[in-house]
């Protein structure tokens, strides 16, 4: 059941979804509801809705407009798929799973907007989300504050580290630091050690660019080029241009969609060969497509779902990825991506601990810090009050497209 709140007394909060599992037959979708009509800011707040009895609340907070809305619908479908799933078998101890979704615009105040409106007025749980680094660290502060469990789909470090001072934070795509680090050993591999480094100018590139700095200290790596573009560049040729002329034996792109797809473009337009790398922010059919055939040839650092049937069959993750794959495309007619299979682990995650801490924040939180082994579509996640992420570099394949297809290399 879908229900659109209109809140006379607040500001805009910018286009809402909200998500409701109400019954044994699980929850059902809908597309994104018109802004809500809003007063002054200073006008008094509604009584918090008390959740009815009988149903886990979980929060989203995603970016279903703005320039990371190319991932924000599949992230939201994925949610849904799962709370379907858990639903289906009778909820969780007897409890029907209910999200509850907004969308941040792709806006780092809003996202902070956002999660104090299902914090104190839907009275959630946990909150998933933000969907990108950027929209995460906002809400980072508040949650440590409201005592809330939040699990990001954000990948700096930062976002969980230092651990002492974000004992409510969690997140389940891999470290920034870890990535690096699978990269850096399949460039290594290649003899690939003279380097051209180009990120997005936000939060998300800076984490990537100040990791992979770090990382190649006092290693065989040189890097000829440092070079940033705007999230909402529509022509990086100037860049690449740059970066041809410092003669690099590879080119790494730390981007998401739709940036990172016209990278890929411009670099086949100017009619470059030298080797080009994403990390795992291209992870997603949602880059494919929008590359429009111009990443063949390009490698990725990639989440093991997007190559699920092609994993070792001693791989804890194959199962529950090709399981995920399938179901995904079944019922959203879409092929499944790797951002999106993020976000289907998050709620993978929050479930597993509510069942051991039952409808309680402070217990939610101790149980996701203490889940071992458990294997998702991405990795197989072992937490513990040091790492809230609970993944490791061996949890990431390198692939390159051919032929228009995803394929393991490594």
């Amino acid at each position: 059941m879908i229900r659109e709140f209109a809140f006379l007394r607040r500001a805009v909060l910018g286009a809402v979804l909200l998500l409701a599992a109400c019954g044994p037959g699980g929850a059902t979708g809908g597309a994104p509801a018109k802004p809500a009509a809003g007063g002054t800011a200073a006008s008094p707040s509604p009584p918090a809705a008390r959740p009815a009895s009988g149903e886990l609340r979980i929060g989203v907070n995603l970016e279903l407009s703005g320039p990371a809305s190319v991932w924000g619908q599949p992230q939201l479908n994925a949610l849904q798929l799962l709370a379907d799933e858990i639903n289906g078998r009778g909820g969780i101890n007897g409890q029907q799973i209910r999200l509850i979704a907004y969308d941040n615009e792709s806006n780092e105040s809003k996202s902070l907007v956002v999660t104090k409106r299902l914090v104190e007025e839907d009275q959630v749980l946990a909150v998933i989300g933000g969907g990108t680094t950027p929209t995460t660290m906002p809400i980072v502060p508040y949650a440590n504050e409201q005592q809330v469990p939040v699990v990001s789909i954000g990948s700096a470090n930062t976002i969980i580290e230092p651990p002492q001072e974000r004992r409510w934070i969690f997140k389940t795509p891999s470290n920034t630091r870890d990535i690096v680090t699978r990269m850096l050993r399949f460039l290594e591999g290649r003899g690939w050690t003279r380097v051209a480094f180009m990120s997005v100018n936000n939060a998300y590139g800076d984490a990537g660019r100040a990791e992979f700095e770090a990382a190649i200290a006092g290693r065989p790596f040189q890097v000829v080029a440092w070079e940033k573009f705007g999230a909402t560049d529509t022509d990086m040729k100037p860049v690449l241009t740059r970066i041809r002329g410092q003669n690099p034996q590879v080119i790494v792109v730390w981007a998401i969609p739709p940036a990172a797809s016209i990278v890929d473009k411009n670099y086949q337009e100017l009619g470059l060969t030298i080797p080009l790398i994403h990390d795992h922010g291209a992870s997603s059919y949602v880059y494919h497509e929008l590359s429009g055939g111009a990443n063949e040839g390009m490698y990725v650092v990639s989440v093991k779902s997007m190559v699920a049937a092609q994993l070792p069959d001693g791989d804890p993750v194959k199962p529950i990825a090709q399981a995920y794959v399938r179901d995904y495309e079944a019922k959203y007619n879409k092929q499944a991506g790797g951002v999106d299979a993020m976000t289907y682990d998050a709620l993978l995650l929050i479930s597993r601990a509510l069942e051991r801490s039952g409808p309680d924040r402070a217990k939610l939180r101790d149980a996701l810090e203490g889940l071992q082994n458990v294997a998702g579509t991405t990795g197989v996640f072992t937490l513990s009050p040091s790492d809230h992420n609970g993944l490791s570099d061996k949890d990431l394949v390198i692939v390159q497209i051919r032929d228009g297809k995803w394929v393991l290399l490594e």
